[in-house]
């Protein structure tokens, strides 16, 4: 019996060079399958909302865009495969968890990324002014932290995680996408607490200095 595994990844408004994604060393159980979204098999959608949001239907329902998949790794735009034993890592690192994701370098609560949001933006910066200004981030944390539950001591960095087709992390993801298309497009405000109920690896590895994904684009913006 196989064990199928998708790499998705979506370029809208082409922001990016295309993700390069090598051949990979696999188990002898595991069959890979590449699914890229662009504006040419993915409509831009201009009625409606802008690329950047867009581009997280297939990051978020990735299950579904591409049904039948055991797994599923998500590889932001801005980042490259090259090493070809990525998706062999990724596996052992889920292992028995749900999904996989990796503690943001920089920061590390909620609440540290909404105020460096905020100063930036106040700042004028040009890159989070032009993709985050006028979002909804007050309404954003409050509704995480009206949460009794929650615990603010995590933040993600985003940009590439894996997660098991399964009932739980179906419900995870689109929660996940409530939260970003309901307040905030920045979609690291919201799943530190959305995962905090789930069985979710989190990585300590610096996603932008490891050997299993290489960052491509020029400059990071935030």
């Amino acid at each position: 019996m196989h064990i199928n595994v998708a790499i998705v990844t979506a370029n809208m408004g082409s922001f990016d060079p295309p993700s390069i994604i090598c051949d990979q060393v696999l188990p002898p159980d595991v069959v890979l399958s590449i699914f890229r979204f662009d504006d040419e098999n993915f409509k831009p959608r201009t009625k409606s909302m802008t690329s950047r949001l867009q581009a997280r239907i297939p990051k978020m329902f990735g299950w579904e865009m591409a049904p039948g998949f055991d797994y599923y790794i998500w590889v932001d735009g801005s980042f490259s495969i090259l090493n070809p034993n990525t998706v062999a890592w990724y596996l052992d690192k889920i292992n028995s968890y749900d999904a996989v994701f990796f503690s943001h370098p920089d920061r590390h609560t909620i609440k540290e990324e909404a105020e460096f949001i905020r100063k930036k933006i106040k700042d004028g910066n040009a890159y989070l002014v032009s993709r985050y200004e006028n979002e909804l981030i007050d309404e954003q944390l409050n509704a995480c932290f009206s949460d009794p539950r929650f615990k603010d001591n995590n933040l993600f960095a985003t940009c590439s995680f894996m997660y098991k087709n399964n009932r739980e992390m179906v419900s995870m993801l689109k929660e996940w996408w409530i939260h970003t298309s309901r307040y905030h497009v920045v979609d690291q405000l919201s799943i530190p607490y959305i995962a905090s109920f789930y069985n979710v690896n989190i990585l300590k590895d610096d996603i932008y200095h490891i050997p299993y994904l290489t960052y491509t684009r020029n400059k990071k913006g935030g």
